[in-house]
């Protein structure tokens, strides 16, 4: 009987052993500054392969981008850096695109991109305008290894600049009001979902008051290297974090483009890594 037990004992240690242990699905986002390897602003190939390494050492394995200004430079970026990753966005006539790029080794994408909100306006000072000029993203996607489906959508909310206006405070009231009016909008779009959703990206502000949906916390970092604060967050819908999930930030000023006492890109990476969101959520 003890020999049995003991048999027993060695066959659980090593199915311990060589039972393959889950990878951290890590999702995350990136304000990447007007990227274009077009122009006089360009970003160079050697740039390109220091973004790149960033990305790669950031163990991301989806990112939400903003400020991506034709995808045609997104794709000189994934095809020559980041072979492995595929992308898809929306891209309109300006230069503040919003797209998402993954690891084909690790996601795959199950619905095509969709952007939100197209025809909402705002009505402010008697004058009606689009609520959103930088329309949000939504897609679903898969984690390779475990099946676990999401989905993302991409924000990059009102600006806070007032360049160019005649009455400043009468700018920045109408870009906190708008941008407030933009949360409302990303409320009813997560009380309608029912599966896992992250709402990401570039909320241009502190704290996202209004927002029914929680956030994850970066307490002891910031994001936006201009002001030494945070305003690229993630939010979360119908998950419930665990304990070993982890939020973090990566460093990206680019040492030959950050002149004149300012960082560029000015944004950082921002990643979440969840180990057991399959087992927690799904």
């Amino acid at each position: 009987m003890r020999k049995k037990l003991a048999l027993c004992a060695v066959l659980f240690a090593w199915t311990l052993i060589w039972v393959p242990q889950l990878q951290a699905l890590t999702i995350g986002t990136f304000n990447m500054e007007y990227f274009t390897v077009k122009g006089g602003k360009a970003y160079t190939s050697d740039d390109c392969a220091h973004l790149a390494k960033l990305i790669e050492t950031s163990g991301a394995d989806l990112l939400a981008l903003q400020e991506i200004v034709e995808n045609r430079s997104l794709e000189y970026l994934l095809d020559n850096y980041l072979p492995q990753w595929s992308y898809t966005g929306n891209q309109t006539e300006g230069k503040q695109n919003l797209f998402f790029i993954w690891n084909k080794n690790k996601i795959n994408i199950t619905t095509p991109i969709e952007p939100l909100f197209t025809e909402d306006t705002i009505n402010w000072g008697g004058k009606v305008v689009p609520l959103f000029r930088r329309h949000p993203i939504k897609a679903t996607f898969r984690e390779v290894e475990t099946g676990a489906e999401f989905s993302v959508i991409n924000v990059h909310l009102r600006s806070l600049g007032t360049a160019g206006s005649k009455d400043r405070l009468a700018a920045v009231a109408m870009n906190n009001g708008i941008r407030q009016a933009q949360v409302i909008k990303l409320n009813h779009a997560a009380e309608e979902e029912k599966g896992p959703l992250f709402i990401l990206g570039d909320f241009n502000s502190v704290e996202v008051t209004g927002a029914t949906f929680p956030f994850f916390p970066l307490t002891e970092e910031h994001s936006y290297d201009d002001f030494q604060c945070t305003i690229d967050h993630i939010g979360y819908v119908n998950l419930a974090p665990s304990k070993n999930w982890r939020i973090r930030v990566i460093e990206t000023s680019i040492p030959r483009r950050s002149v004149g006492g300012r960082q560029h890109p000015d944004h950082d990476i921002v990643v979440l890594s969840m180990p057991d969101l399959l087992q927690s959520n799904l």
